[in-house]
Parts: C-alpha cells; structure tokens; sequence
C-alpha cells in the first residue's frame, strides 16, 4: 500500500544506538505507511541521532529532562492529527497502523485505538546472543479475524479496560488535539506517566482496542522500569491522585483502582526493604496498617527494625530455604518421570516456579 496516513510517531530516545534503528526500521516496515516519524533525542551521549537520521527521521534533541517531556516535544512539533508513541527498545508487527487505522474508519469517533503486545527478553543487550520470545498476549488476541478483535467502549468507566497490557505507549494511536486538550504527560512523574495521562484522555473520548498482538515489547536490563522501587512509589502516587482529583479521570477510576490503595504500599515497601531504605519501608507499612489490618504488612513493618545486616543475613537464609524446595520438587518429578510419568508434568512445574515481576512487562 502507497498511502500515507495521518500519523505521526514520536519516538522518545536516550543513549540507543544499538536499538533505535531497529525500532525505526518496524514503522519503515508498516504495511499502511505514516506520515513522520520524529525522534527526540533526549541528551544522549552517542549516536542515538545519527542513527536515527540516516533512516529518514526527523531529529530533535534536547538536554535530559526525561521521557514525558521528550514525548511532549514530539507531540508539539508533529504536524499530522494523529500521533503514534513508540518507544525506543520496542517494535511494531507490519501491520500495527493498517489494523489500528481500520479499527479506526470503523468508529471514527474513537479518540484512543490501542492493541494487544508480546514481550520478549533480549539477552543480546547483556553480552549474550539470545533473544527469548515469551509470547505473553492479552485475553482478546486473534491473529485473523479483524472484525472480531476489536472492543469498543464508547464510554470508559467503573470497569476500566486499560491495563498493562493496553496502556502501553507503544500500542496506542491518539488524537493529538486530545492530548494538548488534557496537557500532555504530566512530566512530574518519572514513572506510571503514561498510564495516568492515557486515564486523562480517555475521560474525554471512545476507547477502542484491537485485540491483535501488535507490539513487541523488549524486555532487557536497561529497562527502566526494572527500578521496581521507584516504579511503585510512582503508581502509589497515581493512586492518591485518582482519589483526590476523581473529576480529572473516568467516572469510577478511583473504586477501580481501590484494592491497588491498600496493597500497593507492601509491595512497595517490600522493593525498599530490599534495598536497604527501612524508614521509607516502614512508613508505607505504617500507611497500609492504618487502612486495615495485614498479618504481611505487620511482619514486614517489624522487620524495618532490624539491621541492614540482619535483614541481609535472614533474606539469604530465606532464599536458602526457597531454593532447597524448589530443588526437592523438581526431583520428585524428574522421579516420576522415570517411572514413566509425563514430561508436560515438569513443564508445569517449572512454570509454577518460575518468579513472575510484573514491573518487568511495563
């Protein structure tokens, strides 16, 4: 297909030379072409921009000053009424824009279209040549049918649609007069920015999602949401806002999002334990214990009190323990594998044990 749809896609970049080419190479792929692709190179100390210039995009560059504002650069410089975020380490199928833009002509009056996405760990990033598809896709992903992939919601609220799976900025095409409208990425948060922009947008308009993977997400160490710490206090800060400003997000945002007010604080605590940060921990328990009662949150709050050194010497008795059951289980299966039991029986085992970090698939 020749044409040229009005999209432009603003690309966020920061020191990724070895990513950003293939990442600009997947909107070169589409098989519905854009208008512009605009990169905004936020201070990087490489050749992030020349890169990105011998494949035909239109640079800006910046000193640091972080994601959400390398986004609103590009938003406010993009020419064309629809805007496509990509982010630097991810990668489009070639038919991402065809199927959001049809999504698109069937309800025009949507002002957000997203899609399902996959992730997959790039090790090749770590010095290693491996690259792991973990192939992880939303309930609504259909590989053929079109028609049927795609939910409309012509208003959102109560039970919010978006997750991490949806909100990604990567999947989502948005009208841009919609994102000056609500103004922009609120570029005082480091982390959760783009969900609680998104929850802004969607106030104001019909959300439609494609329930295709239509996204690569890679995942790899530089990451920044492996912050795990920092991308916690950043979501319990989203949360009090939904409670202290409901008129700004979809009606019932703040009851959707109540459990998340009560439980994010341990978790949260929990990063900053680890981390050796035992006042921080302590107030969030604190926090948490004051709502309503938690046996975790109690036994986490009586642990800020030890010694980073006694912490350290009993969470490595704990993994200790944690690897010795994990060891025993597997050789019961292996057992009775010999005896003839299946091999889908250690699969499963293996799966069940395997730690899943849901800050990593951001």
């Amino acid at each position: 297909m020749t044409d040229r749809v009005p999209v432009s896609v603003i690309i966020p970049a920061y020191n990724s030379e070895d990513l950003i080419g293939e990442t600009i190479q997947s909107v070169l792929a589409q098989t519905l072409s854009v208008s512009e692709i605009i990169v905004v190179d936020d201070g990087s100390s490489d050749e992030t921009s020349k890169v990105a210039e011998s494949l035909g995009a239109i640079v800006i560059r910046q000193p640091n000053r972080g994601v959400s504002a390398a986004r609103n650069v590009g938003i406010r410089a993009a020419t064309k009424p629809w805007i496509a975020l990509l982010d630097q380490d991810d990668i489009w199928q070639p038919e991402k824009i065809e199927c959001q833009w049809a999504a698109l002509q069937r309800h025009p009056n949507a002002g957000l279209i997203s899609c399902n996405m996959s992730w997959f760990e790039d090790k090749r990033i770590d010095g290693c040549p491996t690259v792991v598809d973990v192939d992880i896709q939303g309930d609504l992903a259909q590989k053929d049918n079109l028609d049927a992939s795609i939910s409309y919601f012509p208003r959102v609220q109560n039970e919010l649609p978006l997750s991490r799976m949806y909100d990604n900025p990567s999947s989502l095409l948005i009208r841009r007069d919609l994102l000056l409208s609500i103004g922009l990425f609120d570029e005082s948060l480091r982390f959760s920015e783009d969900l609680e922009c998104f929850l802004r947008v969607v106030t104001h308009c019909p959300l439609v999602i494609v329930g295709r993977s239509l996204v690569r997400h890679r995942i790899h160490t530089r990451n920044t949401s492996n912050n795990a710490s920092e991308v916690n206090s950043s979501y319990l800060r989203l949360l009090d806002r939904l409670h202290a400003q409901p008129e700004k997000y979809p009606p019932g945002a703040a009851r959707a999002y109540y459990k998340d007010l009560w439980s994010w604080p341990i978790s949260t605590g929990r990063s900053l334990l680890d981390e050796g940060r035992r006042f921080e921990a302590r107030a969030l328990f604190a926090r948490s214990l004051k709502k309503t009662y938690s046996l975790r949150a109690t036994f986490l709050w009586c642990l800020t009190f030890l010694s980073p050194t006694a912490f350290k010497r009993l969470l490595t008795i704990k993994r200790k323990l944690s690897s010795i059951k994990e060891h025993r289980q597997l050789g019961k299966v292996a057992n009775g594998n010999a005896a003839g039991g299946s091999v889908g029986k250690l699969s499963e085992v293996v799966k069940s044990l395997k730690p899943r970090d849901e800050t990593l698939l951001r």
